[in-house]
């Protein structure tokens, strides 16, 4: 049903059908007044609803906010997809950071209502998708070889590191390329790959992090002189990608 789909943001507020028009009515507000704490009268006359129509979608404000922030998420989530699609599972781990970051500057009460609910309040929905996606992105990593720590610490980390980031630039200003979130953000991937670049192909970041291994350590098996070759083999494998 048209009702249930997330429209684009380009399509004019009057095209969308009613529970579109009330929830990108309710966002702008929201943004607009930068707090969450707008009436359902407010809404109504944006969208050009009854309120009859607005209890029809939603049965009370909790789940009309909730509605709202899971809309959003969605557009930004089908977004991130179509930009990140091709790409190597390292690159599309940093544009997913910087889409992540940008999204909730871009929406600071949406976002501070997602991941930092007032006390006593559940976790929003979207929450739990942006970290079942996050995990999604890990688990390429990992397919490629490319994942150094477990998945779920991982995931922990990423999450704890990139809402911490956003959550201080809606409190301090900034944007997603300010120099101190990008080595934030370059500073968690190194520590979940060992690598901080992925150019070349798969087995070039595999063949740093075992020089790196090796350095200064003896390998139960093999000789001085067999240990020293297969460093320089690593070596020479990784000299053109430093």
């Amino acid at each position: 049903m048209a009702d249930e789909m997330t429209a684009p943001d380009d399509v004019p507020l009057a095209e969308l059908p009613p529970r579109q028009r009330i929830l990108r009515a309710a966002g702008l507000l929201f943004e607009q007044a930068n707090t969450s704490d707008v009436s359902t009268r407010e809404v109504q006359r944006l969208a050009g609803v009854t309120a009859p129509t607005l209890y029809h979608h939603f049965k009370d404000k909790t789940g009309l906010i909730e509605a709202v922030i899971e809309d959003a998420f969605q557009r930004y989530l089908a977004e991130k997809r179509a930009l990140t699609a091709g790409l190597s599972p390292l690159s599309a781990l940093r544009a997913g950071w910087d889409m992540h970051v940008e999204f909730g500057i871009g929406r600071p009460v949406l976002y501070s209502l997602m991941y930092a609910p007032a006390k006593g309040g559940r976790e929003a929905g979207a929450a739990r998708t942006a970290r079942e996606e996050l995990r999604a992105s890990l688990r390429a990593l990992q397919d490629a070889g490319l994942l150094v720590v477990p998945a779920d610490e991982a995931v922990a980390l990423l999450e704890a590191a990139a809402t911490g980031a956003t959550l201080h630039l809606i409190r301090n200003g900034g944007s997603a390329d300010a120099p101190h979130v990008r080595q934030l953000r370059d500073a968690v991937i190194v520590r979940l790959t060992g690598v901080a670049d992925d150019e070349g192909p798969g087995h070039v970041p595999a063949a740093r992090r075992l020089l790196g291994s090796l350095a200064d350590t003896d390998v139960p098996g093999l000789s001085g002189r067999e240990l020293a070759l297969l460093r320089d083999w690593l070596a020479r494998i990784t000299a053109d990608r430093a």
